[in-house]
């Protein structure tokens, strides 16, 4: 049987549209569902940067009304990742981004960002199209609409895998004595193998220290 595995050397991340006007939208009151999400962001940001992994973000214009990353996304943006403007809600409709995703080394997909029923719904399906592996992060969407269920469904369906962030880090991960923010040793055996192995981010937190998911598909 063919099982799906997330294959740190094949995978990228495509984050869309985690813009402070979606965020206002879907969140006017700026709760703990909010802060869980942007935790969530902000390790997925740095675990990407830290595992090399190809990053590609969107910002829905018009860029001037809805903005671009929250400051403290920005802190911890990779050096190496790209942003794109679109216009059009599915990222594979929009020839620049699709051309950049198409250029990219890798077979799967990560997805996470805005909104779960409209952008990231049409950019899935375009990705499916196009015939990568997409893992939908459900911890890592949000949306205004209070019932995306049929979207995921629909997600799922054509063919999407579900997944959480910290499955994907324990995936990436594998094994204990690989995974770099479980045991405190791990850094010191890694210098000690690797001299050039790249500081792991002193800001990140074990997985299960995250706050809790509220889920705002």
């Amino acid at each position: 049987m063919d099982i799906s595995r997330i294959n740190r050397l094949q995978i990228g991340v495509l984050l869309i549209d985690v813009q402070p006007a979606f965020l206002d939208w879907a969140f006017p009151d700026q709760n703990e569902e909010l802060e869980s999400l942007l935790v969530r962001y902000e390790h997925l940001l740095m675990l990407s940067d830290w595992m090399d992994l190809p990053l590609v973000a969107t910002f829905e214009k018009p860029i001037a009304q809805n903005g671009e990353l929250p400051e403290r996304l920005e802190a911890v943006f990779p050096a190496e990742g790209q942003r794109f403007e679109k216009n059009y809600f599915g990222c594979m409709t929009e020839p620049k981004i699709a051309s950049a995703i198409k250029e990219l080394p890798i077979k799967q997909i990560a997805v996470a960002g805005a909104e779960t029923d409209v952008c990231v719904m049409q950019s899935v399906l375009g990705l499916l199209q196009a015939g990568y592996q997409v893992f939908l992060l459900e911890d890592c969407l949000f949306t205004s609409e209070s019932q995306p269920a049929p979207a995921l469904r629909r997600m799922y369906q054509a063919g999407a895998i579900p997944c959480t962030l910290k499955t994907m880090a324990y995936e990436l991960s594998k094994c204990v004595d690989e995974t770099p923010y479980s045991p405190e040793a791990w850094e010191m055996k890694e210098l000690k193998k690797h001299p050039d192995t790249k500081p792991f981010p002193k800001k990140f937190i074990p997985p299960e220290k995250w706050p809790v998911w509220i889920p705002k598909l």
